[in-house]
């Protein structure tokens, strides 16, 4: 089954911000602008700890490292799902200059941990990659088994519904990959969300105090909708969902928060414990 590693491996291929090499990513910290450089979206795999560190130095960015978390089921090299598994985590990453992350897979992984432990973690992201197929099963919605119909907006009328049960279900500080849709339809993207289905988003992000990923690997989410969230007081945060080969730039992400006019005050911050989310939030049932 294909990973979403490989996905973004394959999509990102013809983006400039996944074709330089690692020696040459760029993104050097700049002036002109007046919010901190900061990259919420790097997953390790084959790269090292250290080269992470590395780039950190030359780029002037701070990185966030994630690794699965979820039960078992759900099918990743590695998937976080019990509290030594992700203390085991944090302590890799502890004290080592970088935010301690955890990227949550499907809607079933909150009883996996304590709240004590879950709270250790810098933040915590999800996308809504990961769908409900015919069956009610979970899949991958980048994988080649998965089919999701022809007619777009029978697709987008759940697809929205899934963003939103996931945003209102689960104690979450980032929604990453923001306004993806499938690849069958990704040329009708702009179409299909429409004001209606942006604006449900961008509430339930600002009710939940979910930050929005400014996301490079995928160049998403579009300026209205970004425009949409500002202007309701969502925060925004930088990411480029590197997968392990390198450290991919952010340059989409600066660029656009500059064009956006955002500000330091519009930048997510990880919540201090006693705050976080899986502390406070209210879920859905």
């Amino acid at each position: 089954m294909r990973t979403r590693r490989e996905f973004l491996g394959a999509a990102a291929a013809g983006l400039v911000a996944a074709s330089q090499p690692f020696a040459n990513a760029q993104t050097a910290a700049q002036p002109g602008h007046d919010f901190p450089l900061e990259d919420y979206h790097v997953h390790l795999n084959t790269m090292t700890l250290e080269q992470v560190i590395a780039r950190s130095r030359e780029t002037g960015v701070k990185y966030g490292l994630l690794e699965h978390l979820g039960t078992k089921e759900n099918e990743y090299p590695i998937m976080l799902s019990n509290d030594k598994e992700l203390l085991d985590w944090i302590a890799k990453l502890k004290d080592q200059g970088v935010y301690i992350g955890a990227q949550a897979e499907w809607i079933d992984w909150v009883p996996c941990f304590s709240q004590e432990v879950l709270s250790r973690l810098d933040y915590i992201l999800t996308d809504s990659w990961t769908v409900r197929d015919a069956n009610g099963k979970r899949i991958k919605a980048f994988s080649a088994g998965y089919d999701p119909g022809d007619d777009p907006e029978a697709f987008m009328k759940w697809y929205v519904d899934w963003i939103v049960e996931i945003l209102e279900r689960t104690p979450l500080d980032i929604w990453s990959h923001p306004m993806w849709v499938t690849r069958k339809f990704s040329t009708q993207l702009e179409k299909m969300w429409t004001e209606e289905r942006m604006r449900r988003v961008v509430m339930t992000c600002k009710t939940t105090n979910t930050a929005v990923e400014i996301d490079s690997s995928v160049r998403l989410p579009t300026m209205p909708f970004l425009r949409m969230a500002k202007e309701e007081g969502v925060k925004f945060s930088f990411g480029a969902s590197s997968q392990g080969v390198r450290v991919n730039p952010i340059d989409w992400s600066i660029n656009t928060a500059r064009d956006l006019g955002l500000a330091k005050k519009d930048m997510f911050q990880p919540a201090p414990k006693g705050r976080k989310p899986v502390q406070i939030r209210k879920l859905r049932a």
